[in-house]
């Protein structure tokens, strides 16, 4: 599986960064994070994929890897923007989990059919210890149990009857 990561989105969540912090530190911050995330996902098998804002850079950049984890930068527009157009890309949206607390974000995995992570979500599974064949976490969004036909039909039944006027 490969995951879509809201970087800046992500980091905020940890507590590695915030609004007032000054480039420098900023910086240091984003390193941190991949420094974290990478000694997180040793011995997985599972793609990191981390997309930050970067609309004020003066070139467009390619996509680099940070110790393993892929690291992409959004050149004049917001990350939101990038993760919508990599979902719309991919010629396999099942194999993509997209992890970020922005609404905007979310909604554009569902729509693209991904697995669906809040960040904290994310981070639970990252620190879970892998377990041998183990395969990614499942979306709580999309792992419910599909009703068979006669639940489906029982369901159908109990919520088309008109309410009962008292």
């Amino acid at each position: 599986m490969t995951f879509l990561i809201d970087g800046y989105n992500l980091m905020h969540a940890v507590g590695l960064a915030n609004q007032a912090m000054p480039p420098r530190q900023f910086e240091r911050a984003r390193t941190k994070m991949l420094d974290w995330l990478a000694d997180a996902s040793e011995g997985r098998a599972d793609v990191l994929r981390v997309v930050f804002d970067f609309r004020d850079a003066p070139v467009a950049s390619s996509e680099i890897t940070h110790r393993g984890v892929k690291v992409l930068f959004a050149f004049r527009r917001t990350a939101d923007d990038l993760i919508e157009d990599l979902i719309a890309g991919e010629p396999r949206p099942e194999t993509l989990a997209v992890v970020s607390n922005d609404s905007r974000v979310r909604e554009a995995g569902r729509r693209g059919h991904c697995a669906v992570f809040s960040s904290a979500e994310f981070i639970d599974w990252l620190l879970a210890k892998p377990q041998e064949g183990a395969d990614a976490p499942r979306s709580p969004e999309t792992d419910k149990p599909t009703p068979n036909a006669a639940e489906t039909n029982e369901l159908l039944q109990v919520f088309s009857k008109p309410k009962r006027k008292q």
